[in-house]
Parts: structure tokens; C-alpha cells; sequence
């Protein structure tokens, strides 16, 4: 949001442009670098799916050599490995859905600047437009920084977190459609609790 204000600010109001140019060229290097993390989050998914494909071959063939049924202990064997392959598989996911997310708000940050139909769509107006979206990219940029600052532990994802969050996302939902008020700390609570139980189930395991 921020850049692309910037981008079409400075091609309005900047001498020659430059200022336009410059942020373009932040934008177009800011692109790159998420072309080559969905690139690398996607070789590192292929890598991870083929691993756990293999580990599934391995157990059908020895259960048709054998003729024996997956006993047990194969089964949580072949679950663990495609829990180790979780987080690659998220990370390839938000790659994907960051590169989604910054293409649709740059269409749309264009259609909003660049739109002059209309009486109430003047230069002016549009340049404050750009200028109130700046605004708000910028507010988006320092709440992100706060938050990644308060939580420096997501960069480590964690499949037991990852499954976690997912058992009480479909909870709380449930939860607020039957009526019940949940405060802000009660799905984090939950997480702990879920995460904990895993665990305990897992050590009990061993």
C-alpha cells in the first residue's frame, strides 16, 4: 500500500518523476524477493511431499510383501513424518497467499489513483487519496513490525502449534455460532492447553 502510494505520488508531484522511479524500484525489488520466497517455499514443499511419499511407499510395499495389516506403530510412524512436513507445506501456502495478496493491492491501489471519471475524481482528490493510503500502509507496516517484535518465536513454526491453532480456530467458530463470548485470551489459552495435551499424549506415547 505504502510503496504504491509513494509510486504514484512521486510521478504526480516529483521532478521528472524521480520520486515515482525510486519507489517503483522498491516495489519491483520488493517483488522479486517474494518471487524468490515462493520459489524456495515451493522446491522446499516438493521436497518435503516426496519424502512423505516415499516413507507411504515404503510401508504399502512391506504390508504387500508381508501380508500383514499397518499395525500401529507404522501408522503414527507415517503420521509423523507428514507432521515434520506441515510447516513446509504452510510456508508454501502463505508464499502463495503474500504473492496473491500484493498483486490484488496493487491492481486495486492503480484502479483507485488512476480512476478521473466523474466530477468528484480530480487530480487533487486522487492525489489525497494516494496520500491517505500511504497513510494507512504505513500504520499497517509499523503494527506488523510491533507484532513480529512481540512474538520473535514465529519465525520456528512448529507442527504440534500449527495443529493446534487449527483444533481451537474450529472451536472458537463453533463456539460464537452457538452464542458463546470468548475474550481475546481465551483462544490463546486454549492453544496452550491443546498444545500441552499433545505433549503429554506424546510423551506417554514413548
Amino acid at each position: 500500500l505504502m510503496v504504491s502510494a509513494e509510486e504514484y505520488i512521486g510521478f504526480k508531484t516529483s521532478f521528472l518523476g524521480l520520486g515515482g522511479h525510486a519507489a517503483r524500484t522498491k516495489q519491483n525489488a520488493s517483488s522479486f524477493g517474494a518471487n524468490m520466497k515462493l520459489i524456495g517455499a515451493g522446491f522446499k514443499a516438493i521436497g518435503a511431499g516426496s519424502r512423505a511419499m516415499v516413507e507411504a511407499e515404503n510401508l504399502q510395499k512391506k504390508v504387500e510383501e508381508t501380508g500383514e495389516e499397518l499395525d500401529a506403530s507404522a501408522a503414527a510412524e507415517m503420521a509423523e513424518a507428514l507432521d515434520d512436513s506441515l510447516p513446509t507445506f504452510l510456508e508454501f501456502a502463505w508464499a502463495v497467499n503474500k504473492k496473491d495478496i500484493q498483486s490484488t493491492l496493487k491492481a486495486v491501489c492503480k484502479k483507485l489513483f488512476d480512476d478521473s471519471s466523474g466530477k468528484d475524481n480530480s487530480k487533487e482528490l486522487r492525489l489525497k487519496r494516494a496520500e491517505a493510503v500511504k497513510i494507512l500502509g504505513r500504520e499497517f507496516l509499523v503494527i506488523g513490525r510491533q507484532a513480529k517484535k512481540s512474538k520473535p518465536s514465529d519465525n520456528e513454526v512448529d507442527a504440534d502449534d500449527i495443529k493446534a491453532r487449527v483444533e481451537v480456530a474450529t472451536r472458537t467458530t463453533m463456539a460464537k455460532a452457538q452464542g458463546q463470548e470468548l475474550s481475546e485470551e481465551d483462544p490463546e489459552e486454549m492453544i496452550r492447553m491443546a498444545k500441552q495435551m499433545s505433549l503429554d499424549a506424546k510423551n506417554q506415547k514413548e
